[in-house]
C-alpha cells in the first residue's frame, strides 16, 4: 500500500531493512490506532505525509508504545532499530500480570 511507504523510498534513494522496519512501523500504528499513521485523498499530499514523518500519536496510547512507534517511523533510516533492536524494545518486553496467580 503506498501509506506504508518508508520515505527513502518515495524518493528513490533505495529499499533495504529499514525500509521494511518503516512498514512494519505503520502496521504497528494501525493495529494499535485502527487507521494508517499517514492517510489523505490524493496521493502528492499522502507522500508530502509520510516525507515529513508527522503523523497523529492518540494520547491513549502508552509511553512505550508511542517509543516504539517514534523510533520505528523515524524519517533517518540509520535511525531506525534493527529487527533485534525491536524484539528488545520494552513495548514488546514488557509482560503484565505473569508470574501471578490470580
Amino acid at each position: 500500500t503506498p501509506s506504508y511507504l518508508a520515505p527513502e523510498v518515495l524518493e528513490r534513494r533505495g529499499h533495504a531493512v529499514p525500509s521494511d522496519i518503516w512498514a512494519l512501523g505503520c502496521a504497528v500504528y494501525t493495529a494499535l490506532t485502527g487507521h494508517a499513521p499517514f492517510e489523505a485523498r490524493h496521493r502528492p499530499e499522502l507522500f508530502r505525509r509520510i516525507r515529513s514523518a508527522r503523523y497523529p500519536l492518540p494520547p491513549r496510547l502508552s509511553p512505550r508504545a508511542r517509543a516504539l512507534i517514534a523510533l520505528m517511523l523515524h524519517p533517518d533510516p540509520a535511525a531506525r532499530p534493527s529487527p533485534a533492536g525491536l524484539l528488545g524494545h520494552p513495548f514488546l518486553t514488557q509482560v503484565r500480570g505473569w508470574g501471578t496467580r490470580g
